[in-house]
């Protein structure tokens, strides 16, 4: 059945085969043409040997029968015989003769769909994928070429896809290595994508401000300026002047979570909260360290870093804590420290898989001594492989040379020191 103008026409041949459905029951009696055959092959359907009012019946019984969408009464086919026209009073005379169309369910599929593609649950190397979105599962992608087969990166499914909050940004210019002078003063760097740096509060409290300050956590986001995640606070306290602030995303904490914050009383040991060393118990993992009251956090701000709180004396002011590096240092029990461990702990498990996402990241190769000219480097020259004597392009001994000028008091036990 095709739509001529306004109205509707049986067409020879062929056509009416493509509106009726073959498997009702209505229609077993028609058979389904090959999709491959021409009007002229064997294997084409001979022509209807039947009267009109027999295939307009058909037509529309079989359609009922077959769904909804194929259902069509023959009023609404003004359909052309042998040389007669059916009239509409002859058509409702039909309708009324066939049989009610049986109850189909509004949600039938008429044709198969592709299922959804399922995500993987296990890491590639047997682990179960995290669905948390502070500690991002590493996952291994599929080899279809040499770098996807050694690329292995932190799963973002879970953290906020959409671009930071504007108003705490800035550009960030690019250097380059280059100092006022245009002069390279470090090596290595130049190039890579545009970066707008996240204005992060360090301070989580005002210097001055008294009672305990109340955030909620809106979203947990990426940051390419740092290995740790941020996550965007909504401040609840009102009288502060800030409504949302980016601080480092503690592990663990969940979006909606209240955290709390305060510089002259304790608040609850909970994960993201923070309060001086004072009011911390002894034992306790925590990140964003002061080293200076009211200067900001300077100390364990990376991807999965945390300090323990090893002892508090109060006579002297200073709180003992075990650093990440086994170093232990003092520091005043009136600096602030965030309760828990940072986010992003696969962090270190990350393999880049090729040198250019390295320069994505505005790192320039750097060069082996051993393979310059001795005008360049003192390790260059010679013939064949020849091992350098371990010094800078500057002369300056890199192997066991020890840099530490002076002892600091606030140091009790040096990192060196430790792992022997």
């Amino acid at each position: 059945v095709a739509m001529g103008g306004s109205r509707t026409k049986l067409l020879p041949s062929l056509r009416p085969y493509h509106m009726i459905s073959y498997h009702s029951p209505g229609c077993r009696s028609l058979p389904a043409p090959s999709l491959y055959s021409s009007p002229g092959s064997a294997t084409m359907p001979a022509p209807m040997k039947a009267s009109s009012s027999q295939v307009i019946r058909q037509l529309s019984v079989g359609a009922a029968r077959s769904g909804p969408s194929m259902a069509m009464p023959c009023s609404l086919l003004g359909l052309k015989g042998k040389g007669r026209n059916f009239s509409s009073e002859a058509a409702q005379e039909l309708d009324a003769k066939q049989p009610p169309a049986p109850a189909v369910q509004t949600n039938t599929v008429l044709w198969p769909l592709k299922p959804p593609k399922r995500k993987k649950t296990v890491t590639w190397y047997g682990a179960r994928i995290s669905t948390d979105p502070t500690c991002p599962s590493v996952i291994r992608r599929k080899p279809t070429t040499p770098s996807q087969r050694h690329t292995a990166l932190i799963d973002k499914e879970y953290l906020w896809k959409g671009k930071p909050l504007k108003s705490l940004t800035i550009g960030l210019r690019k250097t380059g290595g280059r100092n006022k002078d245009g002069r390279i003063t470090v090596r290595h760097r130049g190039g890579g994508n545009k970066r707008r740096y996240r204005i992060i509060d360090f301070l989580r409290a005002p210097p001055h401000h008294e009672g305990v300050i109340m955030n909620v956590v809106e979203r947990i986001e990426y940051d390419p300026n740092r290995s740790a995640l941020i996550a965007l606070l909504r401040c609840t306290t009102p009288g502060l002047g800030k409504a949302f602030s980016y601080i480092i995303c503690p592990l663990g904490i969940k979006i909606g979570q209240e955290l709390e914050s305060s510089r002259s009383q304790q608040v609850n040991m909970k994960d993201g909260n923070a309060m001086p060393l004072r009011f911390v118990q002894v034992g306790t993992l925590v990140h964003n360290i002061e080293m200076t009251p009211g200067k900001g956090a300077q100390l364990c701000r990376s991807a999965g870093a945390a300090a323990m709180l090893l002892e508090k004396d109060e006579a002297t002011g200073l709180a003992l804590l075990r650093m990440q590096s086994k170093e232990q240092r003092y520091v005043k029990l009136n600096c602030v420290a965030t309760i828990g461990r940072v986010s992003n702990p696969e962090h270190m498990n990350q393999s880049l898989g090729k040198a250019g996402r390295n320069r994505w990241k505005g790192k320039r190769p750097s060069v082996r001594g051993v393979a310059m000219n001795p005008v360049d480097h003192p390790h260059g020259g010679g013939e064949g492989k020849k091992s350098g004597r371990g010094v800078s392009p500057w002369g300056w001994n890199t192997k066991g040379y020890k840099t530490v000028r002076k002892k600091n008091p606030l140091i009790r036990l040096p990192r060196w020191k430790a792992k022997l």
